[in-house]
C-alpha cells in the first residue's frame, strides 16, 4: 500500500491555523506516514516552520513528504521572492522534495502557453543546479489558473529538460477542475515521471473554483477508479490528500480519508477488475 500524507491545507480555516506541532501530532496519531508544508507567500510562520523539518522524524515518527512553493517566472533572479526560494532550496533539511507551481505574474500570458517555456526552462535549470548539490527532487505541480495549469504542461517541461531530479506531482483536483478527461491516458503519460499523487473528492461547480474539494469518498470524481489506474500502472510512491478550503475539524476529515483510502485499497486487492470502467 502506498505511503500517505495529509496536506497542511486541512489545517487552515476561517477561525485560524493549527500550529505545525499540532498538525504533526494529529497525523502521527492517525497513522499517517508523512507531513507536508506549504510555503504561503503571506504566511511568515510557514517559512519559519522550515526550521522544524529536521526534527520531525525523531519527534513524531513522520517523514516530510514535500515542501510546496509558488514561483513567478517573470520576476528577476535578484527579486526577494526568487532569492528566498533559492535560499530555501540551498538550506532545506529534513525533506528531499520540493513541489513547485509556476505562474507568469501580470504578464498577460495565458495558462499553458508554450511561449513561456523558455523562461521556465531557464529558471528550472538554475534550480536544478542547486537541487543536484543537495540531492533534492523538484516536482512540477500543475495548478488551475496558473501558467503551469495542466499536467501536460509539466510533462512538456520535464521531457525537455530530461533531468533525473525533475518530475511531476499529479493532482486529481487540478486535473478534474481544468479538464477531467482521459484519466488513464493522463496518468499513463505521467507515470515515468511521477513523484507523488494527491487526491480529493470533487464535483463541478459554478461559483468560486471550477470544482469542489471534498473527502475522497464524496463528490462526483470516482477516486476508487483513480486508485485502480494507479495500481495498474504499478505506482508505489506517496499519495497525499488535499484539504484546501474544506474547513471544519481537520482530524475527523483526515481520519475519514485514511479509513476510506484503506478500504478502497483492500477492495482493489480483492477485486482489481472492479476499477475497470467501460
Amino acid at each position: 500500500m502506498n505511503r500517505i500524507y495529509g496536506m497542511d491545507t486541512f489545517f487552515y480555516n476561517n477561525l485560524g491555523n493549527y500550529p505545525f506541532n499540532t498538525r504533526c501530532e494529529m497525523l502521527s496519531e492517525l497513522g499517517y506516514d508523512a507531513v507536508y508544508l506549504t510555503l504561503w507567500d503571506e504566511d511568515e510562520q510557514a517559512w519559519k516552520d522550515l526550521e522544524r523539518l529536521p526534527d520531525v522524524k525523531a519527534e513524531y515518527g513522520l517523514d516530510v513528504a514535500a515542501v510546496y512553493v509558488v514561483l513567478d517566472l517573470t520576476l528577476p533572479k535578484d527579486h526577494p521572492h526568487v532569492t528566498r526560494i533559492f535560499s530555501m532550496l540551498e538550506q532545506l533539511q529534513g525533506c528531499s522534495r520540493v513541489e513547485l507551481a509556476l505562474t507568469m505574474g501580470d504578464s498577460g500570458m495565458k495558462p499553458s502557453d508554450p511561449e513561456g517555456d523558455g523562461l521556465a526552462l531557464d529558471r528550472l535549470s538554475e534550480l536544478l543546479s542547486v537541487a543536484e548539490r543537495k540531492g533534492i527532487q523538484i516536482s512540477l505541480y500543475h495548478h488551475v489558473y496558473f501558467w503551469l495549469e495542466r499536467w501536460e504542461d509539466a510533462l512538456r517541461l520535464v521531457k525537455q529538460l530530461n533531468h533525473p531530479l525533475l518530475g511531476i506531482t499529479f493532482s486529481s483536483f487540478h486535473w478534474f477542475a481544468v479538464d477531467g478527461s482521459n484519466l488513464d491516458g493522463a496518468l499513463s503519460a505521467c507515470a515515468p515521471y511521477l513523484h507523488a499523487v494527491n487526491l480529493c473528492g470533487s464535483r463541478k461547480q459554478d461559483k468560486g473554483l471550477p470544482a469542489s474539494i471534498e473527502c475522497i469518498d464524496a463528490g462526483e470524481l470516482d477516486i476508487f477508479a483513480v486508485l485502480g489506474v494507479l495500481r495498474r500502472l504499478g505506482y508505489d510512491g506517496f499519495v497525499g490528500f488535499q484539504g484546501y478550503g474544506m474547513g471544519g475539524d481537520p482530524y475527523s476529515r483526515l481520519e475519514r480519508n485514511r479509513d476510506v483510502y484503506r478500504s478502497m485499497q483492500e477492495r482493489l486487492e480483492r477485486h482489481p477488475s472492479w476499477a475497470l470502467l467501460s
